[in-house]
């Protein structure tokens, strides 16, 4: 028997979710590491692994746009004064 991937069960694994956003999978550790990307650990010990829920996705989008906007009104007071 086969076990569902995780993206099929609303999760996504770290090499997943790496490919979905073009990077790195040592990437999306380093952010789980950091609290930027909201994960769990499966199992245990050094043998454990991550799920990252598919909401991240969206929720890492809405932060990276919050924080481009943010540079853009920076810059523009910046070339006003």
């Amino acid at each position: 028997m086969d076990l569902p991937k995780a993206s099929e069960c609303g999760y996504y694994s770290i090499k997943e979710f790496a490919y979905h956003l073009g990077v790195h999978p040592d990437t999306i550790r380093r952010g789980i590491r950091s609290g930027r990307i909201h994960g769990f650990r499966v199992g245990p010990g050094s043998r454990a692994t991550y799920r990252i829920p598919k909401s991240e996705i969206n929720r890492l989008a809405l932060f990276d746009m919050e924080e481009m906007i943010e540079r853009i009104i920076e810059k523009r007071k910046n070339i006003a004064e």
